[in-house]
């Protein structure tokens, strides 16, 4: 098992976004840690709970602060931020009603929204700003 590094590719360079997207990379790690180490129960329930705290915070957070900065695409990025809060609830729903292949979807969709929505879509807004002087 190889660990997620954190790379420039991923940095927007808005240090807090950064931050916060930082810790879903770290989160990704424990829960591959705690597999490795053979704590399925705990990395499991970790992971769960902390996605969703992050799905809620993190989200929220860059949803604000693109409308605060006037992103005229937040209506469009709103919308796949849903999407994303829709597909956890769905696969937790039929992981706690007995079905694994839903939780590994939704680790394998965690990690691929980690390097397709942040370095594609997250970098719209990102470059959007720096061109205006707001980031």
């Amino acid at each position: 098992m190889v660990l997620i590094e954190w790379s420039e590719e991923l940095e927007l360079g808005i240090p807090e976004i950064d931050q916060q997207h930082r810790k879903l990379v770290e989160m990704l790690n424990e829960f591959y840690t705690e597999l490795e180490e053979g704590h399925q129960k705990e990395a499991v329930e970790h992971f769960l709970k902390n996605l969703e705290d992050y799905l809620h915070y993190h989200l929220d957070y860059e949803e604000k602060f693109m409308e605060e900065k006037g992103f005229p695409e937040t209506d469009n990025h709103k919308k796949v931020h849903q999407m994303f809060k829709n597909l956890y609830a769905e696969e937790k729903q039929r992981y706690l009603e007995g079905d694994p292949k839903a939780l590994r979807e939704l680790v394998a969709f965690t990690f691929s929204w980690l390097f397709s929505h942040i370095m594609k879509t997250d970098k719209k807004y990102a470059e959007y700003l720096k061109e205006r002087g707001l980031a």
